[in-house]
């Protein structure tokens, strides 16, 4: 059954033309990298994201106008389509245009790298050490081995109270029902359902 949307609650999404003879999209369960954050952010993002939040790793990402869509849509070909009949939907929205603009994306590896001492970092002595937490830097670390990755090394296990408590996504994420208007008006809108049309 599908999710009731008012049209206060549209959602807009920039896609290749002649895509809306693909309804209805499936959801996929394969993870995708993330083309506009580090890595290592995604990862931390994935790493401590809440129970009931939709993850990045198989969201469908929208706007909330279809302006907005093609101003952020990172080509000036395709066409603006409009989302409807999400099934069993789990959607979410921050106040960014655009998860690449959360202040996070710039300054959480750095936080990460601060944490974990430069000089540690910098030393030759412990390469075997860096290279047992490298994955955190590699594409789409799945979030059970981020996990092990903080249990098992004491670098990581040290400052995970202070990396997640620096971690500020998720605090300013909102899930959203489409019974409601926007929390924000300009802000990227992501969401993971069985299926969805574009019209």
């Amino acid at each position: 059954m599908s999710t009731p949307q008012n049209p206060f609650a549209d959602m807009f999404r920039l896609d290749q033309a002649g895509s809306q003879l693909n309804n209805p999209f499936k959801a996929r369960p394969t993870r995708r990298a993330p083309g506009n954050v580090p890595y290592v952010v995604d990862n931390l993002w994935e790493w401590s994201r809440p129970e009931g939040l939709p993850s990045r790793r198989h969201c469908v990402c929208a706007s909330p106008s279809a302006a907005l869509a093609q101003e952020l849509g990172g080509t000036s070909s395709g066409t603006v389509f409009r989302i409807k009949n999400l099934v069993r939907a789990k959607v979410a929205q921050i106040p960014q245009q655009d998860a690449r603009y959360h202040p996070d994306a710039t300054s959480l590896h750095k936080t990460l790298l601060k944490l974990l001492d430069p000089a540690w970092v910098g030393n030759n002595k412990n390469l075997d050490g860096m290279l047992a937490i490298a994955p955190l830097w590699m594409p789409c670390l799945p979030r059970e081995d981020a996990e092990a990755l903080f249990r098992n090394h004491r670098s990581l296990g040290e400052i995970e109270e202070a990396l997640r408590a620096a971690i500020k996504f998720w605090g300013g994420a909102q899930v959203v029902s489409l019974d409601d208007p926007w929390p924000f008006p300009d802000g990227e809108i992501f969401f993971e359902a069985a299926s969805w049309e574009l019209t």
